[in-house]
């Protein structure tokens, strides 16, 4: 990875952590799945903070609603991959670019409270196997998103 790029990165990174900070992130993450993500207007005021209101409306409209990561819950105990929301493909790439970069933090931030919580050890403190996490772990290395 090139300078510009890891200082971008870097900046995108604390981005979510302050918006996390702020209360502009709202999460989610059990045992049963999960998002984390930001409401778009937030998202686009704290990544494009120069747009002019017309352009940030513009960008605003081509996101959902909310932009971040969501996990699904397989049943079972098993937690699906975790996915990214998406854009409308009329996104300029200058502006898709950053909102990668913004969900690729979320997702990084979603698996460091996951694993934070103990909810990938594959086992527990007294060596037990935790199956749900076994599980999970293989569905995500298999690809799986979704039971439906």
């Amino acid at each position: 990875m090139n300078k510009s790029k890891t200082i971008q990165a870097n900046s995108v990174k604390n981005i979510v952590l302050e918006m996390e900070t702020n209360n502009r992130i709202d999460y989610d993450i059990s045992y049963r799945g999960g998002t984390y993500g930001a409401r778009c207007w937030d998202v686009v005021s704290a990544l494009f903070p120069t747009l002019s209101d017309d352009k940030s409306a513009e960008v605003y409209n081509l996101l959902p609603n909310r932009v971040g990561v969501w996990v699904n819950y397989l049943g079972g105990g098993l937690r699906g991959g975790i996915c990214r929301s998406d854009y409308s493909k009329e996104l300029p790439a200058k502006y898709a670019k950053r909102i990668d970069a913004f969900t690729r933090e979320c997702k990084n931030r979603y698996l460091e409270i996951e694993n934070g919580e103990g909810l990938n050890e594959e086992e527990d403190a007294e060596g037990n196997t935790n199956w749900e996490a076994l599980g999970t772990n293989r569905s995500r290395a298999a690809g799986i998103k979704s039971a439906y």
